[in-house]
This record gives C-alpha cells, sequence and structure tokens, in this order.
C-alpha cells in the first residue's frame, strides 16, 4: 500500500489525516491479544462454548478506538484558542488545566482541549465552557482515565438524566441547565468508567 493509498483511506474511512492517526496511536495504550495467555483446558473449554478469538472483531474495536480519538484530537481547540475564547490569560488555562477544572489531553507535546467541553451553540460569544463542567472534571479526571472513557461519559445518554422521560447525555444535560450533583454521583458511582 503506497502511503497515496493510506492517506486517501483514512480521510475516506474515517476523515483523518496520517497526522491525526498518529497522535492518535500514540494516546492508546499497548493492546498485545496474544499477551494474557490461557492454559490448555481453559482454551479448550472457551472454545466448546463458543468463546473463540475473533481477531476480526479486535481489528475493527481497534480502528473504531483510533477513529474516535483521531477526531477527538483533530477537532480539540489549542491552548491559545482556550485562553483568547475565555478571555483568560494562557496563565490561567494552565491553572485550570492543572486543577482539572478545564480537560486537556497532550498531544505530543502540546496540550489540546477537546471541544466536547465547550458550548459551541451560543453565537456571537466566545467560547464558554459548559456549565457545572468547572466541578464535575476535577472529579472526573481524577479517576484517570483514557479520554476516550471522558469522551463517553459526556457524550452517553444517563439513565439519571432524564427531562420529561428522554435520558440525556451529561453535556447536553448541563447545557439544559441540569443540576450538578446528579453527574457528580454518577462520577462517583463508577459504573461508567468500565464501558
Amino acid at each position: 500500500m503506497s502511503v497515496d493509498e493510506l492517506e486517501r483511506l483514512l480521510r475516506d474511512r474515517f476523515d483523518l489525516g496520517r497526522a491525526d492517526l498518529v497522535a492518535a496511536l500514540k494516546t492508546l495504550p499497548p493492546q498485545r491479544p496474544g499477551a494474557a495467555r490461557l492454559t490448555e483446558n481453559e482454551a479448550v473449554l472457551l472454545d466448546d462454548h463458543g468463546f473463540t478469538e475473533n481477531a476480526e472483531a479486535y481489528a475493527e474495536a481497534a480502528a473504531d478506538a483510533i477513529a474516535q480519538m483521531g477526531r477527538l484530537l483533530s477537532t480539540a481547540y489549542s491552548s491559545r484558542d482556550v485562553a483568547q475564547g475565555l478571555g483568560v490569560s494562557d496563565s490561567r488555562v494552565r491553572q485550570r488545566r492543572l486543577d482539572h477544572s478545564l480537560w486537556a489531553i497532550l498531544d505530543g507535546r502540546r496540550w489540546v482541549y477537546p471541544a466536547a467541553q465547550f458550548d459551541d451553540t451560543r453565537e456571537g460569544i466566545g467560547l464558554t465552557q459548559v456549565g457545572g463542567l468547572e466541578r464535575v472534571l476535577p472529579f472526573l479526571l481524577a479517576q484517570d482515565v483514557h479520554p476516550l472513557s471522558v469522551a463517553g461519559f459526556l457524550a452517553t445518554p444517563q439513565a439519571d438524566l432524564a427531562i420529561d422521560g428522554q435520558l440525556h447525555s451529561v453535556r447536553n444535560w448541563l447545557l439544559r441547565g441540569g443540576l450538578v450533583d446528579p453527574v457528580l454521583r454518577l462520577v462517583e458511582a463508577g459504573d461508567w468508567a468500565a464501558s
């Protein structure tokens, strides 16, 4: 496969460039499907009950994670963009990154700030953080989970966050003016981190 073909496939299949792919790969932990060895008896038992190894499923899951991470990084804001958008100094952005009231991911040698934590629906107004996230993020980020878990937590509808019978994601809940306490209880429960 040529470099040009790889570039075309990445753009066509995932809307990512090669640099986005490399950045996404660097953030993922090493996956070694063969590293967890089973005894021969364990393998036979699992095979006999239909739990066979599925390399295709592993490849699909890995490709999906890479694509998600690539999109997370490629749509993130730079430190300068966040400082300008929020109307604060670079130093204040750094302080908020360190106290976890802003969510940042190390992309190579620079910090980027995922777009999901910002409200982009208010035209003509600089960047604003989704209200309440400054209280949620310190607890969420203290869990030391992968950025895709944080993104999933913010974007996945939660049973405990319903408005008029409709489930909402943490992000939508907070954007609609929902209380922070139910979100903090979700973080504390920690069930979301396993998914």
